[in-house]
């Protein structure tokens, strides 16, 4: 993760929303979040609806694997 800082955030900000897209990166992979990780998802729900947005569509989505050599 980049942390260089971004005009107009503070490093808590960022901090947030970093943890959020990994949160929902492992959730979104199948990974089992635990209660508080579940917790800090609700308490910043704002964060996590623009974050979903953002996420990339991987082919890993419809359960296809590319193999790159």
């Amino acid at each position: 993760m980049n942390r260089e800082g971004v005009p107009g955030k503070s490093p808590e900000e960022m901090y947030i929303q970093q943890k959020v897209r990994v949160l929902l990166m492992l959730r979104k992979m199948g990974s089992n979040l635990t209660a508080s990780e579940e917790e800090f998802l609700r308490t910043y729900a704002g964060v996590v609806n623009s974050q979903l947005s953002q996420l990339p569509q991987h082919s890993i989505d419809q359960g296809e694997y590319q193999i790159c050599l």
